[in-house]
C-alpha cells in the first residue's frame, strides 16, 4: 500500500513526465526498464509493446511496411500553430524512436513543407494531415509515404511552448550555428543569436524555432531539436522541480495525446540518465532527401526522395542495427 506521501510524490513525477514529453523532448525512452514491461505493468510504454495496435494498412497504401524491430517503439511529437483564417498546422513534427534494449532514443525532424500524399485526400504538405483528419490521417500519411505507422503521438501549441518556458524560467540553448532575422518582440524588429549557449526566454525561443524569413525549413528543424534539448535539461533541473505544484497545474491544461501516461514513471532510471549525450541522437533532412519543388499551383514546398529517406529511417528506427 502507497502512503500519502508515495501518492504525491507519484502524482509529482508523472505530471513532470507528462511535461517533458509534451513539450517535445526526446531523450525521455533513455532508462526504460524491459523487465518492468514484459511483466506487464500497464501505461503507456506497455501500450506500445502491444504488437496488435496500429497493424490495419490505410486503403491508398504505396509504401510497403518497414521491418522495424519489436523492441523499438516511436511517437511523434507535434507542434502546432493556430491560424484564425486557417485553424492549426503541425509546423514541428518530430518522430521519437526508443530502442527498449539498450535504452536508447532517436529523433528525426520531418520537414512542414514536405510533399506528401495525404491518403484519401491530395498531395499536400505534411503539416497539413493533422488538421485534416487528426492522429490517424498522420498515421496513415506515414504509412503511406514512409513505411511506418508511429505508435502514439502527442502535441501541444505554441501558446503552451511559450507559457511553460516562462514558468521554467527560461532556457540555455546551444544553438550549433548563428542566426538572424526578422522578429516581433523587441524594438529594432530584428534578432540575431551567436553560436554556443544562448539565454533564451519564451518570445526568443519560439522565434528561434518558428523564424522563417531569413532562413530555411531544413534549418528550423535542428533549431527546433536545440531547442527540445534545452527544455528538457531544465524541466530536470532542481529549481523547475522546486516549482512543480505551478508546473502541474499548467501543463494539465496543454497536453493533447493518444496515449495514456499515467504510469510511464514505472518504466524509467534516474533523470540524470537522460543527460548523457550518446543515449540519444538527432538526424535531420537535407536537400538530398527533401529537395525544393515548385508545385503547379506555384507552391514552394520539399519534394521527398523516398529511397533516401529509407535510409535514414533504417538508423532512426534500428533496422538491421539492433
Amino acid at each position: 500500500m502507497y502512503t500519502q506521501k508515495n501518492e504525491k510524490k507519484k502524482s509529482c513525477l508523472t505530471c513532470l513526465l507528462f511535461l517533458v514529453l509534451f513539450l517535445l523532448v526526446l531523450a525521455v525512452a533513455g532508462g526504460i526498464s524491459l523487465n518492468l514491461i514484459r511483466e506487464g505493468q500497464p501505461g503507456f510504454l506497455a501500450n506500445l509493446i502491444d504488437n496488435n495496435s496500429n497493424q490495419a494498412e490505410p486503403a491508398d497504401q504505396t509504401a510497403g511496411w518497414l521491418p522495424v524491430p519489436e523492441h523499438v517503439k516511436t511517437i511523434v511529437l507535434l507542434g502546432s500553430d493556430f491560424r484564425p483564417e486557417s485553424g492549426f498546422r503541425t509546423d514541428v513534427i518530430l518522430l521519437v524512436a526508443y530502442n527498449l534494449q539498450t535504452g536508447q532514443a532517436n529523433m528525426l525532424s520531418f520537414p512542414r513543407d514536405l510533399w506528401v500524399t495525404i491518403p484519401g485526400w491530395q498531395y499536400e504538405r505534411i503539416n497539413t494531415a493533422v488538421q485534416a483528419g487528426g492522429f490517424d490521417l498522420l498515421g496513415d500519411t506515414m504509412q503511406v509515404n514512409f513505411g511506418f505507422r508511429p505508435d502514439h503521438y502527442a502535441m501541444v501549441d505554441f501558446n503552451g511552448f511559450k507559457k511553460i518556458i516562462n514558468l521554467l524560467g527560461g532556457i540555455d540553448v546551444h544553438a550549433r550555428q548563428p542566426m538572424e532575422d526578422q522578429c516581433e518582440f523587441n524594438s529594432e524588429r530584428w534578432c540575431y543569436i551567436e553560436e554556443g549557449v544562448q539565454y533564451m526566454d519564451a518570445d526568443k525561443a519560439l522565434w528561434y524555432v518558428r523564424a522563417r524569413y531569413n532562413s530555411s525549413d531544413f534549418d528550423r528543424t535542428r533549431r527546433a531539436q536545440e531547442v527540445v534539448s534545452a527544455i528538457f535539461k531544465k524541466a530536470i533541473s532542481p529549481s523547475s522541480i522546486l516549482n512543480m505544484p505551478l508546473l502541474i497545474g499548467t501543463v494539465s491544461t496543454l497536453v493533447e495525446s493518444d496515449s495514456n501516461l499515467v504510469d510511464l514513471w514505472y518504466f524509467l532510471v534516474p533523470f540524470i540518465k537522460f543527460t548523457q549525450e550518446d543515449n540519444f541522437n538527432s538526424f535531420t533532412l537535407t536537400p538530398n532527401e527533401a529537395m525544393p519543388w515548385m508545385t503547379d499551383g506555384g507552391a514552394s514546398v520539399l519534394l521527398p526522395n523516398h529511397p533516401l529517406i529509407e535510409q535514414i529511417l533504417y538508423q532512426v528506427l534500428w533496422i538491421n542495427n539492433p
